[in-house]
This record gives structure tokens, sequence and C-alpha cells, in this order.
């Protein structure tokens, strides 16, 4: 095992020679429990009372009978338990007892000359991949206690440092009422995060309501979120509550808030200073106990320079803020989340056949810098299991390739669709405009927005209208 870990459970020794088994239990025995079977019957035994994660299974185990010897048992613990890793050690090992072992599903094939300090990392390896997916097994726990790291951890699948340190922040902060700013590049869990937020707060009996700004039309998102009276516009033929009403209890999040246009965050800074929230067409507000969590992909801080967006919606939405890093500074998470993810989709799909990825693919999956984060790795990882024909998941299942990644080939930067957005839109505003000879009612008809919104846009992008009129 590692040096600095212990083991909370044990791990089983297969061998008929009581001297390998001796060397072999002093070997591991400081890092926990440690086990030791001398026949098939009485490691079978074992096994079925004591469901170890790992075993070292001697090849021959002295029986004529090549049904009970250590390949036998591999299949039955393997069956038993898709996340059991055993490993083969053996005095000779040739290239059909190889193969028949990866076909069985052995974590590793050995001589019985292996150095013991090469054995232990092994194992710990072995050892560590088997717990997590025993762990990728449990149901979500519903309840938590908030004050502890494992609370925070058992929302997000992880083992890297810094997000754990994050997360452990977060247990803390999820029991206030504070309004929470969560940044990131896209596809690197910021729903699953403020989900998590909301769960281990007080309010997790309350709703979880998420709406995508980005995705609304802007001439609806007004509505969406604050709602509306009956014939405050054009089909409105019903009063109806918005997001906000719906997430009254609960938690609200505002997913791409940096796409609200200028006048709408006006309104949400309203509302983050009064509580209060005042439907489209309405004409008395409705004091609401809504917790909001915000996120976004984009540089805020730019994006306020550029008079994007609002200073002091940022101040109001960032009481704290946390950011989220890409999948490739987090280090070994890409193979914790890569296994998770199989063990996940294998059972979704009835894939129980697959056994692990190939070496080649756990490479693979180490090189790529993984451009869509977390959401790309799920999603090509599903596709694998999916399509995958044998016990393990190739490199062609996966579909990666190392030379013409989507980031660097594409030569696109996360803030040029916005600049081409603004570009396009500031064009738009001067043709209409020009049309209009600067006034302000037909530019708003024309474009088909209101007049506040054209006022907005006006001042976002410095214009004058009067140097539209006729001289």
């Amino acid at each position: 095992m590692e040096p600095t870990e212990t083991r909370s459970f044990p791990i089983l020794i297969v061998d008929d020679d009581p001297v390998i088994v001796k060397q072999l239990t002093w070997l591991f025995k400081e890092e926990g429990p440690v086990l030791s079977a001398g026949t098939f019957s009485e490691a079978l035994e074992i096994f079925l009372r004591e469901h170890p994660p790992v075993a070292i299974l001697d090849l021959s185990l002295g029986e004529e009978n090549t049904e009970n010897d250590g390949m036998a048992l591999l299949r039955l613990f393997s069956e038993a338990d898709p996340d059991f890793h055993g490993i083969i050690l053996s005095g000779s090992v040739d290239r059909p007892k190889a193969l028949e072992a990866v076909r069985l599903g052995a974590y590793d094939l050995l001589d019985k000359s292996i150095e013991p300090e090469e054995l232990k990392k092994i194992i710990s390896r072995a050892y560590n991949r088997a717990l997590l997916g025993r762990d990728s097994r449990k149901p979500v726990p519903k309840t938590q206690e908030v004050s502890t790291e494992s609370a925070a951890t058992s929302w997000v699948v992880t083992e890297d440092p810094k997000l754990l340190e994050i997360l452990r922040t977060l247990a803390k902060v999820a029991k206030t009422t504070i309004s929470i700013l969560i940044t990131g590049e896209s596809g690197t869990g910021k729903e699953v995060f403020a989900r998590a937020c909301h769960e281990l707060s007080p309010r997790k009996e309350g709703p979880f309501v998420a709406v995508n700004c980005g995705a609304i039309p802007e001439n609806l998102l007004e509505s969406e979120l604050f709602g509306h009276e009956k014939g405050s516009f054009t089909g409105a033929t019903q009063s109806r509550p918005g997001k906000f009403e719906v997430a009254d209890g609960g938690t609200l999040f505002l997913d791409e808030v940096a796409e609200l246009p200028l006048e709408l965050q006006v309104k949400l800074l309203r509302v983050l200073q009064d509580k209060i929230v005042e439907r489209v067409g309405g004409r008395v507000g409705k004091k609401l106990d809504v917790r909001i969590v915000a996120a976004t992909n984009r540089d805020l801080k730019e994006q306020m320079a550029k008079g994007y967006f609002r200073e002091d919606l940022y101040y109001r939405l960032g009481v704290m803020n946390f950011h989220l890093p890409p999948l490739r500074e987090r280090g070994g998470d890409v193979l914790v989340l890569a296994r998770y993810f199989l063990n996940r989709f294998r059972e979704l799909h009835g894939k129980q056949n697959l056994v692990d990825f190939s070496q080649g693919s756990y490479t693979m999956i180490q090189k790529y810098s993984w451009p869509g984060n977390i959401r790309e790795l799920e999603n090509r990882v599903q596709r694998a299991v999916i399509i995958a024909g044998g016990k393990w998941i190739s490199q062609e299942d996966l579909d990666i390739s190392l030379e013409a990644e989507p980031e660097k080939s594409a030569g696109i930067s996360p803030g040029n669709l916005q600049d081409a957005r603004a570009d396009a839109e500031k064009r738009m505003l001067c043709d209409a405009l020009e049309q209009a000879r600067g006034n302000i009612s037909q530019v708003a008809r024309a474009i088909g927005t209101s007049r506040p919104t054209v006022h907005a846009m006006i001042k976002k992008y410095g214009l004058n209208p009067g140097m539209f009129k006729e001289p």
C-alpha cells in the first residue's frame, strides 16, 4: 500500500505454500487487515464471508484439477463482485495463461520474483480502484451532516486536494443564506456544485430551480424569471408565477448569468436587495425567501469593463465566489471520473460484461486535454460503453484524437463568440438608428424590443442617437 495510507478492508492472500503466505502477510499487515487461505475451498469460504476487494491468488494452488486453481477463483470472485480486483502470482507466466487471466478480469498477472515494494504499489492501486468502484455504486445519501468534509465530497467525485478544499468551504457556506457565484469553464460541473450547495443547506427540503439564462429568448426571459399577470402582453391569457416564486423556500440557480440583458440585471439587483418580486404587468410585489446561486463561464470582471455586466450586481451575486478548475488541472481526477462513469453506464446499459478500460485507453484519457471537461468525459465514456464489443473499452471506442483536439484545431477562445455577438448587435443597432434617423420608438419596433432595451444598448455601445438624425 501507499506508505501514508491504511486499509479499512482486508486483502486476501491465497497460496498453498505457507512460507509465501507468511511473507506476504508480513509485507502487508502494517497497512491493514490481511486474510489468508491455502486451499480453493478455504479461499472461497473466506471470500463469501468477508468480501475482500483485492486478492493475491496463486495460479496453481497445488491442485491437479484446474477447476480449483487460482484462475477459477478469479472467475468466481469477479462474477460475485464486479469491482473485485484479483492479482495472479505464478512461478512461470506464459502467454496463454496471461490472456486467460485478462479475459477473466485480472488486474495483473505477476511473476513470484517481483520486488516487494513494486508489489505493494500494484496492490495499492488495485485496492483504491476496487473501493472507488464500490463507492460509485452506493446511492447518493439524502441527508448529510453539512459541517463534515464527507458531506460535501459525497456530491462531487474528486480526489483533487484543491477541489476538496473548495468543497470543505462549501459545506460551511451552505449553512448560510448568502448568494454564491460559481465560475469555471463549460462542463466543469457548476450545476452539480450548485445542487450540492442546496442539498447541504437547511433549505434542502425546498425546491431547487435551475434556469439557463442563455437558453431563453430575451423577450421571454423577464416573464420566465419574474412571472406575469394576465393581459400584461400579447399572449398572456392567464397569470403565471416566475422561477423566483417557484423557488420560494429553496434555491434558484441562475446558470450563464452573464447572458442577462442589462435591463434585467437591474431588476435582478432589486430582487436581491429587497427580496421582493414583482410580476410583469403587476402592481404589487411578493416577499420571497430564495437563495440565489449564479454561475458563468465568462470572466465577469472583463464583462464589467466592457459594459456588459453591472458591477453592483456582480458584488451582490458574488458574496462568496467559487472557481471550479478545468478537468485538465485536476490531476488524477480524470481517471477517477472515467472509472465512475464506466461503472454507472455499465449498469445503466446492461453491459456487465465490460471489465475496464484497456491500458491504451487509460493512457489516452490521461493525455487528452478534455476541452469539454467533465461533460465531454461523461459523454465519451457513455458512448464507449454502448458501442464496446468486448470486455475492454478500446481507444477506438472512446473516439479521441490527440492530433486534432477541438480547442487547438479550431483556434477558438472563450471570448470570441461573445465578441462576435456584440459586434453583430452593434451593427444591427447602428443600421436601425440610421434608418429611423435616431427615432428610438421606431428603432425598438424595427428590432423587436422595447424602448428601455434600446436605450440600454445605446449606452452599452457608447452611441449618440443624435448623430443619426438628419442635419
